[in-house]
This record gives structure tokens, C-alpha cells and sequence, in this order.
């Protein structure tokens, strides 16, 4: 079995933290990890020595946009302005909106952005905060392995 760098626990600390968002209490975030944990290490190859990289954002790759907040106007079009400034394809969106409560999830396509994975999740990661929503930007994969039961 091979072992996790302390880097690679604490990436999937995170990501569960940002998955979990109000539900990530002290059991839940651990309960999270221990199952990355555990696929991560059942994944390596027999007589490899080097644990498998976890899933990065890279070109022909697509991320899961999720925020929400207080409804106001302009929520979408603000979102999905920064993807197209950056020349990122939305695969697929869904929003909903309950009495004064805004919710959408975006499937985006990366590989034609003009900036890295992390560039465009900032940019849309502030301009949520511009409107008071919570914004989670989730590499593809790393969303399907936090939501496999």
C-alpha cells in the first residue's frame, strides 16, 4: 500500500472542505477523506512506488461550477460573462431559484480557455463574492469521486 504526502491529505482536506461547504463538520470532512484515502491507494498500480496523482484541471478537461445565495439581478449574466470573456464552453447549466434564494450549477468545458484551471476559478470565484454568493469551482473528476456512494 503505498503512502500519501501530507500535501496530497491535505488537497483532499480541502476539496472536502469545499464540497461539504455548512455540512463540513470534524466526522464529515474525515469521513470524505478517508474514502479519497482509500481509492486513492487501492488505485496505484501493484510494484509501483509512487502514489497516482489526484486529478488536476488541464486542457480537454471540464469543472463543476456550483453557487448560491440571495437572488438579485444580473446573477448569470455576471457568471457566465467571466467564462466567456475567457473563452470557456458551458456544456450544461441548471439554476433554480425558491422565493428569494438563488441556486445554479454550470458543467463547463476548459480546454479552450485562454487561462489555467486556477486563473478562471479565481476570476469567477470573485466576481461571485461581488454578489454575495458562494461560489465552488470542482475539477470534474474530483466532483464524481466526492459524490460516489
Amino acid at each position: 500500500m503505498a503512502e500519501l504526502s501530507e500535501q496530497d491529505i491535505r488537497r483532499l482536506t480541502e476539496e472536502a472542505l469545499k464540497q461539504l461547504g455548512a455540512e463540513a463538520t470534524p466526522q464529515n470532512v474525515e469521513k470524505v477523506v478517508r474514502q479519497a484515502v482509500h481509492r486513492v491507494e487501492t488505485e496505484v498500480p501493484a510494484g509501483t512506488q509512487q502514489v497516482q496523482p489526484i486529478p488536476q484541471p488541464g486542457k480537454g478537461n471540464r469543472i463543476i461550477i456550483t453557487a448560491f445565495g440571495k437572488n438579485q439581478i444580473g446573477i448569470l449574466a455576471a457568471l457566465t460573462g467571466v467564462l466567456a470573456e475567457n473563452r470557456c464552453d458551458i456544456i450544461d447549466l441548471s439554476q433554480k431559484v425558491l422565493q428569494e434564494f438563488f441556486t445554479i450549477m454550470l458543467l463547463v468545458d476548459i480546454s479552450g480557455c485562454s487561462k489555467d484551471f486556477e486563473a478562471i476559478k479565481e476570476a469567477v470565484v470573485r466576481e461571485g463574492e461581488k454578489l454575495d454568493l458562494k461560489v465552488i469551482i470542482q475539477h470534474e473528476e474530483i466532483f464524481n469521486a466526492m459524490h460516489r456512494v
